[in-house]
């Protein structure tokens, strides 16, 4: 694929199933879930991270790291709203920080011959991966933030709002979103 593209990485969650820990820094077999994702997909421009806590330990991951706009944990949806008010408005691909080997076709299924005015979400096997995103940047801005503003809060309520496309990927996608327990 030869797309130039932002990946924005949804890395500001509290860490609730993961006893508090910061997702995006849990280590495996020596490497965080950050590092293992940026090796996966090796992104062509420029990396985005939305990350509430160790932004100093993002910064360095990173072209830019931002917080959510709004105060609390307020989720993905936050995170997206000020992830992609960073982007620009070029095509970004949005992935969550615990996404574990993403295939070398992801980029792809979810930005190539993407329209502007819609969003393109992924679908596996196990079902929907509302977390993995294809749109372009800013343009999607305001509607998130009128979105959370009216008490919205799921990517998959703002996505029943706009347009969007479902591409499928054949196979599971695995995330790591639970500690393990030995």
């Amino acid at each position: 694929m030869d797309l130039f593209y932002t990946l924005l990485i949804l890395a500001g969650g509290e860490g609730r199933r993961m006893g508090g820990r910061d997702k995006g820094l849990v280590e495996i077999d020596g490497e965080t879930l950050i590092d293992r994702l940026l090796d996966a997909v090796a992104p062509p421009g420029p990396v985005v991270i939305s990350a509430n806590r160790n932004l100093d330990l993002y910064q360095g991951r990173a072209d830019k790291v931002v917080r959510d706009r709004r105060d609390g944990y307020r989720g993905p949806m936050a995170g997206l709203e000020a992830g992609l008010a960073v982007c620009g408005d070029g095509p970004v691909l949005c992935l969550p920080c615990d996404l574990m080997a993403p295939p070398p076709t992801l980029p792809g299924l979810l930005l190539d011959g993407l329209p502007s005015d819609r969003v393109r979400r992924l679908e596996d096997d196990h079902g929907p991966q509302p977390l993995c995103l294809g749109l372009h940047g800013e343009r999607w801005v305001a509607s998130i933030t009128d979105y959370l503003d009216r008490g919205g809060g799921s990517v998959r309520g703002w996505l029943k709002s706009v347009p969007h496309d479902v591409v499928r990927l054949h196979g599971r996608l695995e995330n790591r979103n639970r500690e393990e327990r030995g």
